[in-house]
C-alpha cells in the first residue's frame, strides 16, 4: 500500500478541487478526527515535557526563559505534529474516502437520469 504526503497525489481524491479535498478530509470523518485530535494532544504534551524541554535544557539552558523564541519553537512543533497527523489520517482514511465518493457518485447518478 502506498503512503502519500500530499492530497493531490492520493488516487481516491483525483478530480476534486483543493477545497473539496479539504472538506472531505477535515469535515467528513468527525469521529476519526476527534480521536486523532485527542491522541495529538497527548503526544504534544508528552513530547514537550519529555523531549523538547530536556533537549533545549541540555543544548541551551536559558532558552526557556526567553518566552518569544520558546513559544515559537512550541508553535512550530505543534504545526509539524498537526501536519503529520493530517498525513497519517489521509492515508488511514483512504478506503473510507473511496467508499464515500462512490456513495456520492451513486446518489448523483439517478438524480441526473
Amino acid at each position: 500500500m502506498s503512503f502519500y504526503f500530499r492530497p493531490d497525489n492520493v488516487p481516491e481524491l483525483d478530480g476534486l478541487s483543493r477545497w473539496e479535498q479539504r472538506v472531505l478530509l477535515r469535515g467528513t470523518f468527525l469521529k476519526e478526527r476527534a480521536m486523532s485530535t485527542l491522541v495529538l494532544l497527548v503526544v504534544v504534551i508528552a513530547s514537550v515535557q519529555f523531549v523538547i524541554n530536556p533537549v533545549l535544557a541540555s543544548v541551551w539552558p536559558d532558552f526557556q526563559s526567553n518566552s518569544i523564541p520558546y513559544a515559537g519553537v512550541l508553535v512550530v512543533w505543534l504545526l509539524l505534529l498537526m501536519w503529520l497527523r493530517d498525513v497519517v489520517m489521509m492515508n488511514v482514511l483512504r478506503p473510507k474516502i473511496a467508499i464515500k465518493r462512490a456513495e456520492k457518485a451513486n446518489v448523483a447518478t439517478p438524480a441526473a437520469a
